[in-house]
């Protein structure tokens, strides 16, 4: 028989097994997490390795280029979210080496809708810089159909892959995928020669979204810090392929891309005309789309940047951040796409979703509605936040997420889609 003074004991005994047992799960598990961090540092530094060296990454493709020259039509292949099967589709577009002997601050229509398919391309070519996809060098292919004889994509390599987002993130890098392209072009009207290169930017991907919000520069640069660096290397890429070559060749650019691609191609053009950062170019084009605001200098509209158009869909939240009554806005001038009120809207919204349905095989999501959704939710933000400094305030916060809860993001985000904008430019045409 068990005595009472044993019984205490025996409790303790019960209670400190457990504890043991607790004890050693949790010294496992910490075993187990502290493995894994490891084995993810390794990894993570042997990425870095391998960037540094070059190795374990997608090869450029080896496209044959089709000689082209003068005016002519043809199909681009490019891979678009939400379509209706595969998110392969195929839009028709237009192309003549004359537009660039033409004024370059006169808008043309034609050539706007054939650089936003190239902003889609730019998008869709990422999928190619993945180990072990099987999806076509979108990018190469399109220019080679338009004739150009050299294409790089060399910046998409170690760009593209999750675990080079990741690094992104832990190193705070504001890196940026584009493709370059040169091509020599002829006036057929007075013989003239220029080599044309054409930089075409790649929207937010991955961790890039994280440059998005660096809004403030240092030294008192008016332009937003995140997309400034990413205009800075190609920039610099630019000016050391054109030491290369023949100097006395007149040389024309084009920029171009699709929301973060577009505000960046918005700065490249900005220092080409105004600060001659790019000193190469003699002449300069951009074709902006979905294009945030990305400056607050006060110069932006002046006429040296009238070679810049912006294309904006009035439905389209994204071309109205950071807000303009908060002192920014864009480079150039701002072509906007047709809106709920607007003259000739019912027939030309007519011909964008019959566009968008050829091209998708689905229904345009966007709405009539969206407009008034947008320009409601700017109201109520302006009216409860004076200045960006206030918006990252605690209180600011809150009175975004508050206008947040009112509308379908997801849903407005449907009118931000590169191809809501190419149906719509198609309608134009």
């Amino acid at each position: 028989m068990l005595r009472r003074g044993d019984r205490p004991k025996r409790r303790r005994g019960r209670l400190g097994r457990r504890g043991r047992s607790l004890l050693l799960v949790l010294l496992v598990s910490v075993a187990v997490l502290d493995s894994a961090v490891l084995a993810g540092a390794a990894v993570l530094h042997a990425r870095r390795l391998e960037r540094v060296t070059g190795t374990n990454a997608v090869t450029a493709p080896a496209v044959e280029a089709q000689r082209r020259t003068g005016a002519f039509e043809t199909q681009i292949e490019y891979a678009a979210l939400f379509s209706a099967e595969g998110h392969r589709v195929t839009s028709e577009v237009a192309w003549d080496d004359e537009w660039f002997f033409e004024d370059a601050s006169s808008y043309n229509a034609e050539l706007s809708h054939t650089c936003a398919v190239l902003s889609a391309v730019a998008n869709a070519e990422s999928s190619y810089y993945q180990q072990g996809s099987t999806a076509p060098a979108y990018a190469e292919h399109a220019f080679a159909a338009l004739g150009f004889d050299e294409v790089c994509t060399a910046s998409y390599r170690y760009r593209s892959e999750v675990l080079d987002e990741v690094l992104g993130v832990l190193d705070g890098t504001d890196v940026v995928a584009y493709t370059l392209a040169t091509k020599r072009v002829r006036s057929s009207e007075t013989g003239a020669e220029k080599e044309l290169c054409v930089v075409v930017v790649r929207g937010s991907y991955g961790s890039e979204w994280l440059s998005n919000i660096k809004i403030e520069n240092a030294e008192g640069d008016p332009d937003h810090l995140g997309f400034t660096l990413a205009a800075q290397e190609i920039v610099a890429d630019l000016e050391q392929r054109a030491a290369e070559l023949d100097p006395d060749v007149e040389r024309s650019y084009l920029f171009c891309g699709h929301s973060r691609g577009g505000a960046v191609a918005n700065l490249l053009a900005s220092y080409a005309d105004g600060t001659g950062v790019l000193a190469t170019a003699q002449d300069v084009r951009a074709y902006t789309f979905a294009t945030p605001n990305c400056t607050s200098a006060a110069d932006a509209r002046d006429a040296a940047y009238d070679n810049i158009f912006n294309v904006l869909n009035p439905a389209d939240l994204v071309p109205q951040l950071p807000l303009e009554s908060w002192g920014y806005e864009r480079y150039g001038q701002d072509v906007w796409l047709p809106g709920v009120g607007g003259t000739s809207f019912s027939a030309l919204s007519d011909a964008m979703t019959a566009s968008y349905l050829k091209t998708m095989g689905t229904e345009c999501p966007a709405e009539l509605e969206d407009r008034a959704t947008v320009e409601g939710f700017v109201s109520t933000v302006e009216s409860s936040v004076s200045s960006f400094d206030e918006l990252i305030s605690p209180e600011g916060l809150v009175e975004l997420a508050g206008a947040c809860v009112q509308i379908d993001v997801l849903h407005l985000l449907s009118n931000h889609y590169p191809n809501t904008y190419i149906a719509w430019l198609d309608a134009l045409r």
